[in-house]
């Protein structure tokens, strides 16, 4: 729990309230720096879930626009529906009334800007035919002087105003065009005709390529050819085939282009339908699809920096401080060796989207930080100690294991080739002299060991009464007598040979006898060693323990720990 009598104690000082305020700062911005370099991965679940995030961060920060050529295509989709939506008389005439007002607010803008007596004429016109009360008559105006409007500016510079005027009278004119029933089936052929142009251009040039994103079009493609081919029939394709050429002039004609053909031409869907099936499996596909702008160096534009100038300035500003504290209290023995001690923060401190990397070495100084000031002791055992406990744990015992197996790795490949085996008996031969020494003391000493003869006596005995047992009689003797006198001889024997070993011990020509055995067994050692087949058994046996240790120090202990233990 916090202390709330440690915050009265400490009373929230100046270098309490900086360090908790440094937590909250560096938490901040490694969160927005994780959110960057997670974005265009997890653009699409924000598209689902958040989509405001994309529009406050495609565009201003990374320079996303939706891709026009995919966009195009939806944007006939749209035409479609709206194109259903007009078959409502209401619904119709509202969309004409507000096309008319949003034609004649631009006419008043360009007027503004343009100074010419025929446009004015043409101006005045428009405005009179708004006045006209007969519908059929003020339409039919309406649209001849807007063919004189656009005729005119089609001699000047373009501008935003002269392109959305064009853009208000052909909606108008499709608008009217729609109000005649004939006209429809013409008008759906020839947004579709338009489709089929635009499928063709999305299969041959890939707009998804560019922003990685080649498995939606794989998707896209995948989802019509499956449908159509549930639909399909060589003569209806071979119809839809020869259909198709004259309007895209190509002889060979993608599937693709071809299955999402019949789908909008399909007769036993209605047009709503077929919208609502294409907005249902395709339209998030496309919409996802983007196009980001190139900067003047050649990368991608990344205005990144515009969010973390605040943080920049902030950890600049805290920098240049603990520098001059530094400075004031001589924790270096020269002013500038500060940023060099602390190198990292310098790299973090450079305006470059890469170098961003090195802020995230700021979490290791707020546990530090953490572990040292007031607020830990504030903090207590509360479940935010915990936490920090836990995750430094983690982090701890991951570089560890990384850094040990990295070491028993080194070890396995050193045993693979061949020369653990050799260093081993090469330090056993390094060391003869103490080996000898170690060897005689050691025998000396442990044939004198009354414990040690007790035991050896006893096994001594109980091996004679097994062999006295299994041995065949001797008619001149009983047979206890037989047991009791194999019994004498054996201790005897092991008497005589242990009272050898300590005079051999001790008499210089004893220890020499002894060095030359330990001389002939490091030689056969160092024969061995030598020898192909242990080779091979050392190494299969050294790697495979080696290999299990790997296994052991590989196992993910923090998994079977909970915050609460930590």
């Amino acid at each position: 729990m916090i202390s709330w009598d440690l915050i009265k104690k400490h009373k929230l000082g100046i270098p309490l309230l900086w360090d908790i305020t440094m937590v909250f700062v560096v938490l901040g911005n490694l969160a927005l720096i994780i959110f960057d370099l997670s974005y265009l991965s997890l653009r699409p679940f924000y598209f689902h879930k958040f989509p405001n995030i994309l529009s406050m961060y495609d565009k201003p920060i990374l320079g996303i626009e939706p891709h026009r050529t995919t966009t195009a295509y939806t944007d006939l989709v749209d035409n479609l529906k709206y194109l259903t939506q007009l078959r409502d008389d209401e619904f119709r005439e509202s969309q004409r009334k507000k096309t008319r007002e949003e034609i004649y607010e631009t006419l008043k803008t360009l007027k503004s800007q343009v100074t010419n007596e025929k446009f004015d004429v043409l101006y005045v016109s428009f405005e009179f035919a708004l006045q006209i009360e007969d519908v059929q008559s003020r339409r039919k105006k309406v649209e001849e002087i807007l063919g004189q409007l656009n005729e005119f500016f089609s001699v000047m510079e373009e501008t935003d105003e002269i392109t959305t005027l064009g853009e208000l009278s052909e909606q108008y004119a499709f608008i009217n065009r729609l109000s005649i029933e004939t006209n429809e089936a013409k008008e759906i052929l020839g947004i579709i005709q338009k489709m089929d142009k635009r499928m063709l251009e999305i299969v041959e040039t890939n707009p998804f390529a560019m922003s990685g994103q080649t498995q939606f079009l794989s998707e896209i493609q995948t989802g019509i050819k499956h449908e159509y081919q549930t639909h399909k029939t060589k003569a209806r394709d071979l119809k839809l085939r020869q259909e198709l050429d004259p309007i895209l002039g190509r002889d060979r004609i993608p599937s693709t282009v071809v299955a999402f053909a019949w789908f909008w031409r399909d007769q036993n869907r209605s047009l709503e339908q077929k919208i609502e099936f294409f907005n249902n499996h395709f339209r998030e596909s496309f919409a996802l699809n983007y196009y980001r702008a190139i900067s003047s160096d050649g990368t991608p534009v990344n205005n990144y920096l515009l969010l973390d100038a605040p943080f920049l300035f902030f950890f600049l500003a805290e920098f240049v401080l603990s520098w001059l504290l530094a400075i004031k209290n001589k924790v270096y023995i020269a002013w500038f060796l500060y940023p060099i001690y602390h190198w990292y923060d310098v790299l973090g401190l450079i305006p470059i989207v890469e170098f961003r990397f090195f802020r995230l070495v700021r979490v290791y100084k707020i546990y530090l930080m953490l572990q040292t000031n007031q607020f830990t002791k504030i903090l207590g055992n509360d479940l935010i100690s915990k936490t920090l406990r836990y995750y430094s744990n983690i982090i701890k015992e991951e570089i560890s294991d990384i850094v040990t197996i990295q070491i028993l790795t080194e070890m396995q490949n050193e045993v693979r080739s061949g020369n653990s085996l050799d260093q081993l008996v090469n330090a056993i031969d390094q060391n003869r002299a103490e080996l000898k020494k170690v060897a005689i003391k050691n025998i000396a000493k442990s044939a004198q060991n009354p414990n040690l003869q007790a035991l050896i006596q006893n096994l001594v005995t109980e091996v004679s009464e097994r062999v006295s047992a299994n041995m065949k009689p001797i008619s001149l003797l009983p047979r206890e007598m037989q047991a009791n006198l194999t019994k004498q001889i054996s201790l005897t024997i092991y008497t005589a040979i242990s009272q050898a070993t300590v005079a051999m011990a001790t008499d210089p020509s004893g220890r020499k006898s002894i060095e030359n055995l330990i001389d002939y067994l490091i030689d056969e050692m160092i024969l061995v060693a030598e020898d192909p087949d242990m080779i091979k058994l050392n190494t299969n046996i050294s790697v495979a323990l080696i290999e299990n240790m790997k296994k052991s120090i590989g196992e993910k202990k923090w998994l079977k720990s909970e915050i609460a233990s930590s």
